[in-house]
């Protein structure tokens, strides 16, 4: 057997060698049965996939006779790739083959797709490279599943090319590099003719832009060099042309961006359906290019069609569909946003005419502000995908109109500087003690008031004007603790814990003043003391409560013996705390008989200790009042004032005098003609606070700059004077706006009391003395 074999192979050499490397006759045999199944395989193609009349059944694909010669044909190249033919001359079997096969590829070319192609023009053209391309996919899918053992055994092995890239070379050569150019401007044309509204075949376009695409073999250098750049220059030069069309229409710049809008979704659709898909980008930017980036300004400040102009006509729609197009390209929200800055400006600056005119009080300013904010809030939500530029741009906007100091000429502050801080301040105070109001409405203007308030500069003077206000909603007016609570949790969130601290104690200290009132009466009755009057005293903190102006009154016996009692109760609970009554902010409930009936009265202590007079006298001076409650005359003026003019006389003066001005001499009676509708009713009072809000801030101010300065330098140990100034503006600018000449003014105090001192080679450096 071996030498059978060992002269076998010789045999097969020397066989190969006389013919001077022609194969064997058994080679030629099977070589001619692929050509007879290569010419069925194109017959069948070239009649467009249909059988003719009269063919036997291995020429019907699908048919098992079909099937079987082509299995026949797998094997046929499977035994002529085994033989070693031609081994002698340096051609082996495989490589006879890969040839071969090559020039049947070529010569099928040849003879009959170049004929269906040559000298063909236009719509022709486009046609007939669609049909013998697509053939030719078919020849190039079957031809490789017969020479599949010859592609995966040799061509592998030998490093050159698949029969697949074999075979698509063969056809570039052969067709494509003749038809390129004119194939190339037939598929424009066809682009054009579509943009123009005619109806075109996107079958034959995508699988004609397709051959571009293979004709690469793996790569997309000869698609874009052969079609794309050339695609890209005619998108380019067609929207050239319309857009200076469309925006020179009569209207054009009302319908512009709906023309863009469609214009890029056709292109897109476009691109999807017959381009190659790396296309997509490019398409989309040469469109966007010529339609938006050359166009922006002109389009975006138009004045009859541009941001401002729709933001004054409020056409949220054809606003969405501008941010949409603008958003797509680089930087093209910027401008947009800074003309809706600039607008949201301008109402803002409107709102505070209006308030400084007098068409408007501090409520109603506050509410337009809101309302301006809830408008745009709800635009950025449905029509700018709530994109942060905007937020910004509004941010800016107000942080510029609301910041302003008003003078309104008409009202109760007119002709006084009023600020936001102080208008938000009693906006808020309106709405806490607003009783009727629903808590999920409130919860909305809540959450809209802090978003009004970060945009406010001297956020420490709104939290003055709101203990202040908030101090006499606690001990005068009827609240809500829980809404108190409420927006004081949500300012806490924006400004932190020492933001409110302040204003949480004193919801503390209301708090516990209800469970001291209960301890004290406990201590009442473990005592067996009983009180002539219903007592109650409230306990504050002196650091979160305002300042209130404290009297040294001497109050009628009934109330100051229960003062008293009260005062050794908590003597005895607290040992360090002292006790300093401020009778101001007292209320007392006063029962009095007139001759239209009896009425109960809730009167403040002042009111309450002067009525209380009148059980002892029927006829008193203002002089002796003030002298039997040792109180100051102003006070006492102040005070019968509020009892006897206005809705509520209890009193009457005796005399002629006809003026309001109350005098020394002035005496006073019980008006016993007093009548009112219901039998319980209140008297107002003002209750006043020691100092003003604003200088009560700027005092306080000195001392926040003072310790910012101190505790940067303790940390740097040496900075100029320009970093230390920037650095202090940084930190403090979240509650204020520090001016810097007080900064430079804190830093020389500061110099001089021993914290820092100035370098001796530059006096613009400072350091930090521990």
């Amino acid at each position: 057997k071996y030498r059978a074999a060992g002269m076998s192979k010789m045999q097969n050499k020397g066989k190969a060698q006389p013919a001077a490397g022609k194969p064997s006759a058994e080679f030629e045999e099977g070589w001619h049965k692929m050509e007879v199944a290569f010419e069925r395989l194109i017959n069948f193609v070239q009649n467009d996939f249909q059988v003719k009349a009269g063919a036997s059944e291995e020429d019907v694909p699908g048919s098992n006779e079909w099937t079987r010669w082509q299995m026949n044909a797998y094997a046929t190249v499977y035994n002529l790739c085994t033989k070693n033919e031609g081994k002698a001359s340096g051609n082996t079997s495989q490589q006879i083959l890969y040839q071969r096969s090559q020039a049947m590829i070529e010569k099928y070319l040849s003879d009959r797709v170049n004929k269906q192609v040559a000298d063909k023009k236009g719509e022709e053209l486009l046609r007939n490279v669609y049909t013998a391309w697509k053939h030719h996919l078919v020849v190039v899918r079957w031809g490789r599943f017969q020479f599949r053992y010859l592609d995966e055994y040799y061509t592998k092995n030998q490093n050159i090319c698949s029969l697949r890239i074999m075979m698509l070379k063969c056809f570039q050569t052969a067709v494509y590099e003749k038809i390129k150019h004119d194939l190339c401007q037939v598929l424009l044309a066809e682009v054009q003719r579509e943009r123009d509204g005619i109806e075109i075949n996107r079958t034959y376009m995508q699988l004609v832009i397709q051959l571009f695409v293979e004709m690469g073999m793996d790569s997309n250098k000869i698609y874009e060099q052969d079609f794309e750049v050339h695609f890209l220059e005619e998108t380019a030069k067609f929207y050239k042309r319309a857009s200076a069309v469309w925006l020179n229409e009569n209207g054009g710049n009302f319908t512009y961006l709906r023309r863009v809008e469609k214009a890029l979704n056709e292109e897109h659709n476009r691109a999807l359906s017959y381009l190659h898909r790396t296309s997509l980008e490019n398409v989309i930017n040469c469109v966007e290019t010529e339609l938006l980036t050359n166009y922006q300004m002109q389009v975006l400040e138009d004045p009859d069609a541009g941001t401002e102009a729709l933001l004054m006509n409020n056409k949220t729609e054809d606003l969405g569909r501008m941010f949409t197009l603008f958003k797509r390209i680089s930087k093209g929200l910027e401008p947009m946003s800074a003309i809706l800055r600039d607008f949201i400006k301008k109402e803002g600056k409107e709102i505070n005419k209006r308030f400084c005119d007098g068409d408007i009080d501090g409520n109603k300013y506050i509410d337009a502000c809101l309302d301006l904010y809830d408008k745009y809030t709800a635009m950025f939500e449905v029509y700018f995908e709530n994109c942060p530029i905007f937020h910004k741009a509004r941010k800016e906007a107000y942080e510029v109109f609301i910041n302003e100091t008003l003078t309104p000429s008409k009202g109760e502050s007119s002709g006084n500087k009023v600020t936001s801080s102080e208008l938000l301040s009693n906006y808020c105070d309106n709405l806490m003690k607003n009783e009727k109001v629903d808590p999920d409405e409130l919860e909305a203007k809540l959450h809209k008031i802090v978003c009004l308030f970060s945009n406010i500069s001297d956020k420490d003077l709104f939290q003055e004007f709101y203990r202040k206000s908030m101090s006499k909603r606690l001990l005068v007016s009827k609240t809500d603790n829980d809404n108190e609570r409420q927006l004081i949790a949500k300012l806490k969130i924006k400004m932190g814990a020492p933001y409110t601290s302040k204003l949480e104690g004193m919801i503390v200290d209301k708090t516990l003043s209800a469970e001291t009132h209960s301890n004290f009466m406990d201590y009442c009755r473990a005592n067996n003391i009983e009180l002539k009057i219903e007592f109650s005293a409230q306990v504050l903190t002196t650091g979160f409560w305002p300042a209130f102006k404290i009297d040294n009154v001497n109050p009628p016996e009934i109330l100051s013996n229960c003062m008293d009692l009260f005062k050794q109760f908590y003597d005895h609970k607290t040992q360090s705390r002292v006790l300093k009554w401020v009778h101001s902010l007292g209320t007392a409930t006063v029962s009095s008989k007139f001759k239209k009936g009896q009425k109960e009265m809730l009167v403040s202590t002042y009111q309450a200790c002067v009525l209380l007079l009148f059980n002892s006298k029927a006829v008193i001076s203002a002089g002796e009042m003030s002298k039997e409650l040792a109180l100051a005359l102003d006070e006492v003026k102040r005070t019968v004032h509020s009892l006897a003019f206005g809705k509520f006389a209890i009193l009457k003066r005796e005399g002629e005098n006809k003026k309001k001005q109350i005098v020394e001499d002035d005496e006073f009676q019980v008006n016993e003609e007093f009548q009112h509708p219901t039998r319980k009713f209140k008297i107002p009072n003002v209750i006043k606070t020691v100092g003003d809000p604003v200088e009560k801030t700027d005092e306080n101010r000195r001392h926040v700059i003072e310790a910012c300065i101190v505790r940067v330098m303790k940390s740097r140990k040496q900075l100029s004077h320009l970093d230390l100034q920037t650095e202090c503006i940084r930190q403090l600018s979240n509650y204020f706006k520090p001016d810097m000449k007080i900064i430079k003014k804190r830093i020389e105090d500061l110099i001089q009391r021993g914290y820092l001192e100035r370098d001796e080679g530059d006096r613009n450096i400072y350091r930090y003395l521990a």
